[in-house]
């Protein structure tokens, strides 16, 4: 389809608003004056600034009909270019292009080619392209891609091989490892009914996505169901022969590759260096009007109409346009969020400690979709109360979630100990047409997107001024919940560690209690010193308390819980091997469900150990991953093949061995988090008083 080159403007209707909208909306507290804050935005609305943006954006790619603006790209230059040209012009401080490096994938075109039928294709971040004139060679069709679909095939070798994307089950670079390990020219990856959750909207959908992939393993282009389903069905009838292309420009981070998060601050009057920072990212598959161009012309817009309405806030307001977030690295498992990453560890560090709070921008803003607002346990029931005085900018409702999301920028910043909030409006739709072609500037809904600009300055205008609106009872409370005593005691944890991790854990709880009880009574002379302290508790707990679990698809986690999951799986699948007679059923349960085996028996086994060596806390570019407290890789796919055979005394002797390994690492994570709550308990204790 073609691209709307311009969105018309709506008209201003703020002037017609019914009286009840109004006396809401005068309910919300906005002490510094959302009201001109909200009548600048309905200005630039009306004037159609937002809509000149997102057309224009939307409008940049590097493939002529696809788009894409990858990291470090020539389209992505140009909105880092465009986006620092806008900050300037709103008088916006310290504007400047903060250099980042990347992995530059120019993707030009990709095709496949059957006979005189020409299919356009797109492809993933980090794949290698095809040898000039692409790669002529018969198609073999491997289902999902598994090692036992592979070796249904036959020999691929030298050969294309036809994959079902199935992503619920794995990530698109292991099929493409075992096409590699097997010897395959290239890979073709289309959708299957079987698994539907993306690329649905429409039979001519095209996909793309971060990889995880290597400049080692075959090129890789996606086709539309459409497509698909003709070259099964040619398939069916005999033999079929392929041209494959994918051209694009590869410029590694090592030999000069290099993208910008552009940075912009409205200087605050204090001069303690706290602030408020607000981001969003440049980057998109295809042209993504929503994932994330929507967001980042809202975080424009909103600091178009801060200075339009003379906003003075008392904390600089910083606004960060991130580069990388879709896929910043080849030949790393975590590619993705590299310019919040960058930012967060690398040119700001500093930050940890004085970012007051991040609101990270995120999807925005499809129609009849609820507000999500993803944060920190100690955010939750600040934004729940924001968000219920504030509904009637809210038309479609809103939910408050917990934890903090390692799929978007919030993550890192907060492994770095910087509480955020990632704000986006989407839904369940919206993953048919996630990260494909249909996600176009047409989907935007502009006037939700204008009640979303002001809610979220609300929300900045709330974190700018008085004391922090953290609740340490809140965090405490879900701190408790995910330490069980009774649990860590079955895993086989050292008891004197459990106790003296109970009694932190009791003591952080009775006096963060303690703490939010009090907070009500403090003046506002003393919001500055009690401030101070909330932040370096801040910084420690999310600092230390923040950690990425593999085997649940990265969700965060505290840093315990990984690795007592494994314990526990070890420990079951023993105790059925050594029960009377071996109950081999649950020890194949139990293996199957502790960290990523439920992959390795899917998949040969050099795959596998390929994708765990990227795993490692130690591997060259595991970016922030590293931020994560990963546990160490724990290959027991061996044990559960000895299983199989019925060799249960082999496996025992072995998986014995690696529980103990997986036990002390759980010791010393148990003391870890005492020692930092033994420490963080003192400073919270003193706050206030």
């Amino acid at each position: 389809m073609e691209f709307p080159r311009r969105l018309l403007p709506f008209v201003l209707v703020f002037l017609f608003l019914p009286i009840p909208f109004l006396m809401a909306l005068s309910s919300v507290d906005h002490p510094t004056g959302a009201g001109s804050f909200d009548q600048a935005v309905d200005k630039l609305f009306a004037h159609g600034y937002p809509q000149e943006l997102e057309a224009y954006f939307c409008s940049l790619g590097t493939n002529p009909e696809l788009g894409f603006r990858w990291a470090g790209t020539t389209a992505e230059h140009a909105v880092s270019k465009r986006v620092e040209a806008e900050m300037r012009a709103m008088g916006l401080s310290n504007v400047g292009l903060e250099p980042v490096p990347v992995d530059i994938f120019e993707f030009e075109r990709a095709s496949l080619t059957v006979g005189s039928r020409a299919m356009i294709a797109s492809t993933i971040g980090g794949v290698p392209p095809t040898p000039k004139g692409g790669i002529i060679a018969r198609v073999i069709y491997v289902g999902g891609g598994t090692a036992p679909e592979f070796d249904a095939a036959g020999d691929v070798a030298g050969k294309l091989v036809l994959v079902d994307a199935k992503t619920s089950s794995c990530w698109f670079n292991l099929p493409a490892f075992e096409a590699m390990h097997r010897k395959a020219a290239g890979v073709i990856c289309t959708y299957t009914p079987d698994d539907p959750k993306y690329y649905s909207i429409n039979d001519q959908a095209l996909g793309s996505f971060d990889g995880q992939f290597s400049l080692d393993a075959p090129p890789w282009i996606y086709i539309s169901r459409r497509d698909g389903d003709w070259l099964k069905s040619a398939l069916k009838s005999g033999p079929v022969t392929a041209t494959m292309i994918l051209e694009e420009k590869v410029t590694l981070a090592r030999d000069g590759g290099q993208a910008y998060n552009v940075v912009g601050k409205i200087p605050g009057s204090r001069r303690d260096g706290q602030m408020v920072l607000m981001a969003a990212h440049q980057d998109v598959h295809f042209r993504a009007g929503a994932d994330d161009t929507g967001a980042l012309v809202n975080m424009l817009v909103i600091a178009k109409a801060m200075r339009e309405s003379g906003f003075k806030p008392k904390n600089t307001i910083v606004f960060l346009a991130t580069c990388g977030e879709e896929f910043g690295y080849t030949d790393a498992y975590y590619d993705w969020c590299i310019g919040a990453w960058w930012a967060a560890t690398h040119a700001h560090a500093d930050w940890a400690g004085k970012v007051r709070g991040m609101l990270n921008l995120e999807t925005m803003a499809l129609k009849g979709a609820p507000l999500f607002l993803r944060v920190n346990p100690e955010l939750k029931p600040w934004l729940e109360s924001l968000a219920a005085k504030a509904s009637v900018l809210l038309p479609y409702g809103s939910e408050v979630l917990t934890p903090v999301s390692s799929w978007n920028d919030q993550w890192t910043f907060t492994a770095a100990g910087v509480p955020s909030v990632k704000i986006d409006a989407s839904d369940e739709e919206y993953d048919k047409l996630y990260h494909s072609n249909f996600d176009t500037a047409a989907i935007v809904d502009m006037p939700y997107l204008a009640k979303i600009a002001k809610f979220v300055f609300l929300a900045a205008e709330q974190l700018d001024i008085g004391l922090l609106p953290y609740s340490l009872k809140a965090r405490a409370e879900d701190l408790c919940a995910s330490v069980k005593m009774d649990d860590l005691q079955a895993s086989g944890a050292d008891p004197a560690l459990i106790s003296r991790l109970s009694a932190a854990v009791e003591d952080f709880q009775t006096s963060a209690a303690a703490f939010d009880a009090r907070s009500g009574s403090i003046q506002d002379t003393g919001f500055d010193a009690v401030n101070s302290g909330l932040l370096a508790v801040e910084k420690a707990l999310n600092g230390g308390l923040t950690a990425l679990s593999p085997a649940d698809d990265d969700s965060t986690v505290y840093p315990h819980m990984a690795v007592w999951k494994d314990a526990m799986s070890l420990g079951e699948a023993i105790a059925a091997l050594k029960s009377t007679p071996p109950d081999r059923g649950a020890a194949l349960k139990a293996l199957t469900g502790m960290y990523l085996t439920r992959l390795g028996i899917l998949f040969s086994h050099p795959v596998y150990l390929k994708q765990l060596s990227r795993l490692d806390p130690s591997f060259g570019l595991i970016t922030w991953g590293g931020q994560g407290q990963l546990p160490m890789p724990l290959d027991v796919v061996p044990e559960y093949r000895r299983v199989e055979s019925g060799d249960y005394a082999g496996a025992v002797a072995s998986l014995e061995v690696k529980l103990k390994t997986r036990i002390d690492e759980l010791n010393i994570r148990l003391a870890a988090m005492a020692s930092l709550l033994e420490k963080v308990t003192p400073l919270i204790n003193s706050l206030g008083k």
